[in-house]
């Protein structure tokens, strides 16, 4: 597997030590690892990036805001990952406004970097879910998926932008099966929160007792039936 990171922090220090941090998790997963280094806001957004790129951004620059610049990212459709880096815990409920998968305090956490990059490991394997229609079948990477809704006996598949170009806006897919059945056929990432949804907990950004709200704005509703597995999911993303 490969993967392309580009790093924004301006105290070299903190740079060179996740640069070493990233390669030794590289290594230890079998990911070969390219890296982009920027010292200013200015410069980093005159780099051109692709949709799996991941981003670490300094929240505290000396010029520009990190988090003004993660705005920047997402208004200008970047769907991938950001994580944050800071001095401040702080700043980690600002961080969901746009998006961020996590945060990390610096000096950096070897073993807490490795639990902030485990969706990403996730989200790097060639799994997907297979969507039939009567004229038409498409792979649905899971990690682009963030709910599964039934409806009768139809499910609709929830996804964060089109999967195929030929579908320009739609970004909901209807398939004939029950939500039970498929709830056996997908990885644990995908946990039911209603009886009739299931959503990807690495989608999760707010959890309270009643809802959750996903990476795209989408707001779900917790049964309490439920509310002990999800809690416990998300919490483990967050250790």
């Amino acid at each position: 597997m490969e993967l392309s990171i580009t790093i924004l922090e301006d105290e070299e220090i903190y740079s060179k030590q996740l640069k070493q941090l990233l390669k030794n998790w590289g290594n230890e997963n079998h990911i070969n690892i390219s890296i982009h280094h920027f010292f200013c806001g200015e410069s980093f957004l005159e780099n051109n990036y692709n949709e799996d790129e991941l981003f670490f951004l300094d929240i505290n620059l000396k010029t520009m805001n990190g988090m003004d610049i993660a705005k920047q990212l997402r208004k200008d459709g970047f769907q991938g990952t950001i994580i944050f880096l800071t001095a401040f815990s702080e700043y980690v409920f600002e961080g969901y406004n746009v998006q961020a998968l996590n945060y990390l305090i610096k000096p950096i956490d070897y073993e807490k970097l490795k639990k902030c990059l485990k969706p990403v490991i996730k989200n790097m394997e060639n799994s997907f879910h297979i969507y039939k229609s009567k004229t038409t079948i498409i792979k649905i990477p899971y990690n682009k998926i963030l709910a599964f809704t039934s409806f009768r006996h139809y499910v609709d598949i929830m996804t964060q932008f089109p999967i195929s170009p030929q579908d320009n806006c739609l970004k909901a897919y209807r398939q004939k099966i029950a939500l039970k059945t498929l709830l056996q056929q997908l990885p644990s990432e995908f946990i039911r929160c209603h009886r009739t949804i299931i959503i990807n907990i690495n989608k999760v950004i707010t959890l309270t007792s009643k809802e959750v709200i996903l990476s795209d704005g989408s707001v779900y509703p917790v049964s309490e039936s439920y509310l002990k597995n999800i809690q416990d999911a998300f919490s483990e993303l967050l250790d």
